[in-house]
């Protein structure tokens, strides 16, 4: 651990909701072996990743790994089967000395502009928690257009300054309480009742999964994770994550 720095408990936080579910771990994606990245050392960075499924889940991915032992970065992504409209949740989480940067949201799997019932019911009333860390101190725009581009009208982003310690808990807070709401939106959802919402929905969420896998860590990251990483680490916790 980085010298004088106490790391927020991301993982350990969101691991308390998430492990609500009757998760499984995966060990396999799409022809991966998993393994290398349950645990890893490299020269500049050590940390693990996991994936898990549960009913109506098709993905969890959650992990994180130390800089240096300067930075800790955590992340956090959940993909419903294809069967269910839900958005996709995206959490990540850069922690330094004295900032961190974040971006957690319920990326939307159809056009939410259009599809008012949606809008309505997965974010609009999550706009309340919007609202409660409107004042967060370094609230701002997410830096990445690419990844902006994506995000539903109630993402969170933010830089905030650490002045004092209690400032990394205020800042995991959404990030826990977005994953709650997602929760229980996922504890009460249905199969798609209309094909041609279950194409639109299959569709967005192709577009959404390989966008942020062909950019999220070129943009997140400045492209530096697979110098950092390595190519097949990199590769792996991508594959875990989207």
């Amino acid at each position: 651990m980085g010298e004088g720095i106490k790391w927020s408990p991301y993982v350990e936080e969101m691991r308390e909701q998430i492990d609500q579910l009757k998760i499984s771990e995966i060990k396999e994606w799409e022809g991966h072996d998993l393994t290398p990245v349950l645990e890893f050392t490299t020269s500049q960075a050590h940390g693990g990743f996991k994936a898990y499924c549960t009913a109506k889940v098709e993905k969890i991915g959650i992990g994180n790994f130390y800089l240096n032992e300067k930075v800790h970065w955590c992340f956090c992504t959940i993909f419903p089967r294809e069967d269910y409209d839900l958005p996709i949740f995206i959490s990540r989480w850069e922690e330094g000395e004295k900032e961190i940067s974040f971006l957690v949201d319920l990326m939307p799997t159809v056009d939410s502009l259009i599809d008012e019932d949606y809008r309505k019911r997965y974010l609009e009333s999550v706009q309340p928690l919007w609202e409660r860390y409107a004042s967060l101190p370094g609230i701002c725009p997410e830096e990445s257009d690419v990844i902006r581009s994506l995000c539903s009208i109630i993402y969170t982003a933010a830089k905030v300054p650490i002045e004092k310690e209690g400032m990394r808990l205020a800042a995991l807070a959404p990030h826990t309480e977005y994953l709650k709401s997602y929760l229980n939106f996922l504890r009460e959802a249905n199969p798609i009742g209309s094909d041609a919402k279950r194409k639109e929905v299959k569709r967005k969420r192709r577009a959404l999964r390989e966008t942020l896998r062909t950019k999220f860590f070129k943009e997140v990251m400045k492209d530096s994770m697979g110098s950092i990483m390595g190519e097949n680490l990199t590769e792996l916790i991508s594959t875990i994550l989207f």
